[in-house]
């Protein structure tokens, strides 16, 4: 029966369960009323028998007593009397022959027949006593007659009573026995309405646990499933053996749970792999880095992991645009991915940081491993026939050296790679310095807000020579730090972990503050030297630095053409966002603008253009020890050439010697800045060191 209803839709179960328990109410309910019908039609007419049959006895009984009276007048001597009372006796023995007929026509119990042939037996003795009566007084034997009357007839009369009596007695028993067997039918019944009623609420209970499991059932394993799916089993099916709503939700419940794991696949898939390499991304790499950590033989248990980053990615991005540098992460990726035949395990960490790790046999080939590396990585890239320069800056951690698992090596050899980057090194090895330096950087860097609030920070200034001239017409302002406990820190030791931070900005401020409020001072003394202040790669990413610039200098009331804001090339070619808008906007509002460290940056002529600058900066190492080598005197003289073809003014930083001044006045260099002109120092160390100055030059 549950596989028939479970063919069945749950509202046709729910409506014909309802109909058969109806449906029995209805039955019972009639054969009730149809039985009680009956039963007050049996007793009605019981009681109207015996009422009828109590009036008929009772008028056989009068007819008698009337009959035996009237003989008492035929005694009289006087003949019409008699004829008279003769015709009255003929109409009450009529009257009880027709009562009699009467009783023999409605008693039809044995027991009431008895009694009736009685009553009809004492009747014809009855009558028979009375002939004989009638008989003497015709014959004038009144004596005789009277005689008679009072024995035999009324002896008669008497017996005719008691038959009479005795037959509505058992007329009443029989009724009595027709009532009793009337209420034992009634208590049948009743017993049977009873037993019916159980027997329907049996039947209910049964059809309400069959709807109901019908039902339920379903809803169970269903809710059983949604848990396990919430769970996150989606492997498991709903076996829902029914065609009905809940089969059909069964089935659309598995299909809900086949495209969630197929989603969660999907996802997994996008966890772990690198869309745009196909490479393992961290939690994957980090999976599959363990595990071979765990299977390397017990006698040399030796790995290696390298961190490598593209370098001048968001140069190129911000440059080429983002196709240039995925054509450049992809080359990366396939050629790493081809390297050691299928020994390593590699993965993308996010921009243009990759990771591989292989096993070694000694670790004196750590080094060999990754210049292999280094060298196979590092080739030409071409994206729409332009040759893309690939080059890369390694850290390396060696297992078990540096101890841990795949994360811990993956966080040594991303501190090795950074300062591999820091220091301009192809490859670094992870040294456990590297960690204890970084943790003293953090320290300072948790300082460093107090240090800006309690006044720590200190201007230095180094002046800028013109080389035509000979006069001094600016300085560059420079950060320190006078640490309550360390003493005087250079920048070298706070400033790039605090751009790496974000803090720099915080540096950034305080310098443009000091650096106008000193403008302001050397504007009202009548001076017009300038004053150029570092910025860094987030200052000049920041929308609202023109804004906050512009407040600044109207505050003091200073000329904007005496600030100078010098960004490195470096800085401009790693920047996420394009700087240029924040560059225009600057100018704008009147300040020059120079590219420092010129040179370092690998920028292209096209990107030079696009720069709204004013001045460039030639890095120190192009100038250092110069005079000894011709070829790096033909560089320099280039890269003057380059910016005074551009209309820039150029700037030799870092001049020491006279030699070095000698070469760069003779490359065409306007400006020069260096310790051979003077270090940088404090603005009262700079104001006499001034003033020493014009009073010997005149």
């Amino acid at each position: 029966m549950t596989r028939w209803a479970a063919r069945l839709r749950i509202r046709t179960r729910l409506i014909l369960a309802f109909a058969v328990l109806l449906g029995l109410l209805i039955a019972l309910a009639v054969l009730s009323v149809r039985w009680q019908n009956q039963f007050s039609a049996a007793l009605t007419q019981l009681i109207s028998e015996q009422f009828e049959l109590r009036e008929v006895v009772a008028e056989v009984d009068g007819n008698a007593e009337d009959a035996t009276r009237r003989l008492l007048v035929l005694m009289s001597t006087n003949r019409g009397i008699r004829v008279s009372a003769y015709t009255e006796i003929d109409a009450a023995n009529r009257r009880l022959d027709t009562a009699m007929r009467v009783l023999d026509a409605r008693l039809a119990g044995s027991a009431e027949r008895v009694a009736l042939d009685a009553v009809w037996d004492r009747v014809a003795r009855y009558r028979r006593s009375y002939a004989d009566v009638v008989d003497r007084i015709e014959a004038n034997d009144f004596d005789s007659a009277r005689e008679l009357l009072g024995s035999d007839t009324e002896v008669e009369l008497t017996l005719l009573t008691q038959s009479i009596r005795n037959l509505s007695a058992t007329s009443e028993r029989a009724a009595a026995e027709q009532a009793g067997a009337l209420r034992e039918r009634v208590a049948s019944a009743r017993n049977i309405v009873i037993a019916l009623c159980l027997l329907g609420l049996a039947l209910g209970g049964l059809l309400a646990f069959g709807v109901t499991r019908s039902i339920a059932r379903p809803l169970g394993l269903a809710e059983a499933g949604a848990r396990r799916i919430a769970a996150g089993d989606y492997e498991g099916r709903i076996e829902v053996p029914a065609d009905d709503e809940l089969g059909r939700m069964a089935d659309a419940m598995n299909t809900m749970a086949e495209a969630v794991a197929a989603r969660e696949r999907r996802l997994r898939q996008l966890a772990d792999s690198d869309l745009l390499t196909g490479l393992a991304q961290r939690s994957r790499f980090v999976r599959e880095g363990d595990a071979m950590l765990a299977a390397l033989p017990g006698d040399r248990p030796l790995a290696l992991l390298m961190c490598l980053d593209v370098d001048r990615l968001k140069a190129v991005n911000s440059v080429l645009g983002f196709d240039a540098g995925d054509a450049l992460l992809i080359g990366a990726a396939s050629k790493l991915a081809g390297l050691f035949n299928g020994a390593a395990c590699c993965g993308r960490l996010a921009g243009g940081t990759f990771v591989c790790m292989l096993p070694l046999d000694r670790a004196e080939r750590a080094e060999s491993v990754a210049n292999e590396l280094c060298d196979e990585v590092e080739q030409q890239v071409v994206w729409q026939g332009q040759a893309l320069d690939l080059s890369v800056s390694v850290g390396v951690a060696l297992f078990p050296e540096h101890e841990g698992g795949t994360e811990a090596l993956l966080r040594r050899a991303e501190q090795a790679m950074f300062e591999a980057k820091r220091s301009l090194h192809r490859i670094t090895l992870y040294h456990p310095t590297l960690e204890a330096s970084r943790a003293q950087h953090l320290s300072l860097l948790s300082a460093l807000q107090t240090a800006i609030e309690r006044n720590q920070l200190r201007q230095f200034l180094q002046p800028k020579l013109d080389l035509r001239s000979g006069k001094v017409v600016g300085v560059e302002a420079l950060v320190r730090w006078q640490h309550p406990e360390r003493g005087w820190l250079p920048p070298s030791e706070f400033i790039p972990f605090a751009e790496s931070t974000g803090r720099i900005q915080q540096v950034t401020h305080w310098m443009l503050e000091r650096a106008v409020s000193t403008l302001r001072e050397w504007q009202n003394e009548g001076r017009r030297d300038s004053i150029a202040v570092n910025i860094s790669t987030l200052d000049v990413q920041d929308a609202r630095l023109p804004e906050h610039l512009a407040e600044l200098l109207a505050r003091h009331k200073v000329d904007p053409e005496l600030l100078q804001l010098e960004v490195t090339e470096t800085g401009l070619m790693t920047s996420d966002a394009d700087p240029i808008s924040v560059m225009h906007g600057l100018r704008r509002l009147g300040v020059r603008l120079a590219i420092d460290d010129f040179g370092t940056g690998q920028s292209s002529l096209a990107y030079l253009q696009r720069l709204p600058v004013d001045e460039l900066k030639i890095d120190r190492s192009f100038v250092q020890n110069v005079e000894r080598d011709a070829r790096r005197q033909a560089l320099l003289r280039s890269i003057v050439g380059l910016g005074r073809s551009l209309g820039l003014t150029v700037t030799a930083e870092g001049v020491e010697n006279e030699a070095e001044l000698q070469i760069v006045r003779d490359c065409g260099c306007a400006l020069v800045q260096g310790y051979l002109i003077a270090k940088p120092q404090s603005l009262e160390a700079y104001e006499s060191w001034r003033q020493q100055r014009l009073a010997a030059t005149g």
